[in-house]
């Protein structure tokens, strides 16, 4: 095969977000031909966090591999299944090295290359301290390059700066692009719900994007209801902040990959709405 599309999903929000997934894969499937889809899931029990019910869920729906953020361990009943080497499901690559859990996914599919997802957080403004994610990144190359050096590798940063994400994504082209062993082919960033407008292609290789999106309702502010937000914001009173209710969508991106090349060709945001 000459292309591969690979769909990437944004932080998905609650039981909105993993409908609006079950409602966005098969149009994709059909309508884009995307025969991969991997979801960043960290957000899909109520809000915050992944229970091993959601994760099954999202599996059901289509996804091939789910990534987790700053809220990895918020239901510490998925733990079990970041630490099965089956599952895949992997926590942030860059957190303390006695972490439960792996630290990458290889997604394996008849036909096609094997495809590694490495997901790293950011440093700045976020409230989970971490390692450093540059050296993150190369480390888990060199170890990806050990069980299948021929991957081909997605790398997620999730994160609050826009200058952090696009380094990442600049780095992964300096130092993973190489002709032998696992190339990086896309950096995603995460973290913010907001879509950005700088999806492209560095020096014709590698796909980026600043922020993929979120995966619920849009009607909100990011995700969560908005006079609650409001409340809180205006006031500086705590206030539960319910997960909103309203103009459901799956946000993120569908990147092209020449295989034979080894290198991205396109990138394409999405953006489905979910009928009322």
């Amino acid at each position: 095969m000459s292309d591969l599309r690979i769909t990437f999903f944004g932080d998905v929000v609650g039981s909105l977000g993993r409908r609006a997934i079950a409602h966005a894969i098969p149009r994709l499937r059909a309508e884009k031909s995307s025969r991969l889809f991997v979801a960043n899931g960290e957000n899909s029990r109520n809000g915050s966090g992944l229970s091993p019910d959601n994760y099954r869920e999202l599996l059901r729906s289509g996804v091939h591999a789910v990534t987790l953020g700053d809220h990895w361990a918020k239901d510490r009943q998925i733990l079990p299944v970041l630490d099965d080497p089956h599952e895949p499901a992997a926590r942030p690559a860059n957190l303390a090295p006695g972490a439960p859990g792996k630290r990458f996914s290889i997604i394996r599919e008849p036909d096609l290359p094997p495809i590694a997802i490495i997901t790293v957080l950011g440093r700045m403004f976020m409230p989970m301290p971490s390692d450093n994610p540059f050296a993150a990144v190369d480390r888990e190359m060199a170890e990806i390059g050990k069980v299948a050096p021929d991957a081909l590798v997605v790398i997620e940063i999730h994160g609050e700066v826009t200058s952090e994400k696009q380094a990442m994504a600049w780095h992964a082209l300096d130092k993973h692009t190489s002709s032998s062993g696992p190339r990086a082919v896309a950096v995603v960033g995460s973290h913010t719900h907001v879509q950005t407008a700088d999806a492209r292609i560095l020096d014709h290789r590698l796909a980026a994007i600043t922020d993929l999106g979120m995966c619920g309702p849009h009607r909100s502010i990011i995700g969560r209801d908005i006079q609650a937000t409001l409340n809180t914001m205006v006031s500086q009173l705590p206030s539960p902040l319910d997960v909103a209710s309203d103009d459901n969508r799956a946000c993120g991106v569908l990147i092209t990959i020449d295989v034979e090349g080894r290198r991205a060709s396109e990138i394409e945001p999405v953006g489905i709405r979910v009928p009322e």
